[in-house]
């Protein structure tokens, strides 16, 4: 079994780690470009959402690399992230290509348990238990990693030194093997983020928290690696979502992440009653918790056609108003660039240094 999946962030570790240990060969396709939306967009709706039709177009190219098998969560929710698997499935098919699928979602843990009884070899349970201990681990390791890193590029002597030892340190993570190896690569790995020489005696970096559509907020390729772009900038970021609650809580063994999305719901029931299927409880209650933390500011990335965060956006001025804190709106389609991000990235930079300025003064 040759098994792929979409991008998204640095998922693929913890992924390719639980498919390994069940027998699979895991294909991860190159991150995406320019070249894979082209790819996607050709074959998706016009006017689906750009994450859509990137993970259409990394799913064409992970067959264009031989895999045979795709894996994608599905389910039946109002976000359309709820129908990508079968629809883009049909859709690979409609244009010609012959694979296998693997949905997890409705339809229960059951039929995705048994799909490996010919790859695991011997006891199916135990390749399981060890499949994903082995998940949990490297997804833990990433996790910290990220975090690590994010929080020493504001104050780094060299410009892109904990980006440089972030790649590195998962690349780390992302060879071991056995749990004992991967316990290793964790500690070697946060060394070098550790190890990263730093500027003395710098002044407070700014604080912005990340909120909106989850796949636009973690997969660098989408939003032109803000977290990275804000770090060298001299800002901190604080994703709200990450890619370990992302992995994590439809397995619903974390109580934590549970926990905060209920809390999180409960916060933002004033403002939006209803369960839109996304992240939007997420991006209003990440806006208020921001500005009860003495943030900076906030930045709410989404996609162009995205029913909930565009939802999001009509709520957002008001807290901005209530709450008094700057909002950045940064939506992401295939003719965003670069260059727009950088410019409208460095004005609210400068915002967000005034205000502070004005605050210190007053």
């Amino acid at each position: 079994m040759k098994v792929s999946f979409p991008h998204m962030g640095n998922a693929y570790i913890p992924l390719s780690a639980l498919l390994t240990n069940l027998g699979a060969e895991v294909l991860v396709p190159p991150r995406p470009t320019s070249r894979t939306v082209d790819m996607g967009a050709l074959h998706a709706p016009e006017f689906v959402c750009l994450p859509f039709k990137v993970n259409l177009g990394d799913n064409l190219r992970a067959l264009q690399m031989g895999a045979d098998t795709l894996a994608m969560v599905s389910g039946m929710w109002a976000c359309r992230f709820g129908y990508y698997g079968r629809v883009q499935h049909q859709i690979l098919r409609d244009a010609g290509f012959e694979f296998d699928s693997i949905l997890l979602g409705r339809d229960g843990l059951l039929p995705v348990y048994k799909k490996f009884q010919s790859t695991a070899g011997g006891n199916l349970l135990r390749a399981w238990v060890h499949a994903l201990r082995a998940f949990k681990r490297k997804a833990e390791a990433m996790d910290a990693l990220e975090t690590s890193a994010r929080q020493r590029r504001p104050y780094e002597r060299d410009k892109g030194a904990s980006s440089r030892a972030l790649d590195e340190g998962l690349a780390m993570v992302h060879r071991a093997g056995s749990l004992r190896e991967i316990d290793a690569a964790r500690g070697e790995a946060l060394a070098l983020v550790r190890d990263v020489e730093v500027e003395s005696g710098m002044d407070e970096p700014l604080r912005v928290a990340v909120v909106g559509e989850i796949y636009a907020v973690l997969e660098p390729s989408l939003n032109f690696d803000i977290e990275r772009r804000l770090g060298e900038m001299g800002i901190i970021s604080h994703p709200v979502m990450s890619v370990y609650k992302w992995l994590f809580r439809p397995l619903k063994i974390d109580t934590s992440i549970l926990l905060a999305e209920r809390r999180a719901r409960r916060i933002a029931r004033p403002y939006i009653a209803y369960v839109l299927g996304g992240e939007e409880h997420q991006t209003i209650t990440g806006t208020i918790n921001a500005a009860r933390k003495g943030y900076d500011g906030v930045i709410h990335l989404y996609p162009f056609t995205c029913m909930p965060e565009n939802i999001c956006r009509t709520i957002l001025p008001r807290l901005e108003s209530e709450y008094g804190i700057p909002v950045l709106n940064l939506c992401l389609d295939e003719h965003a660039s670069p260059t727009g991000m950088a410019t409208r990235l460095e004005a609210f930079s400068d915002l967000m240094k005034q205000r502070r300025g004005k605050r210190a003064t007053a």
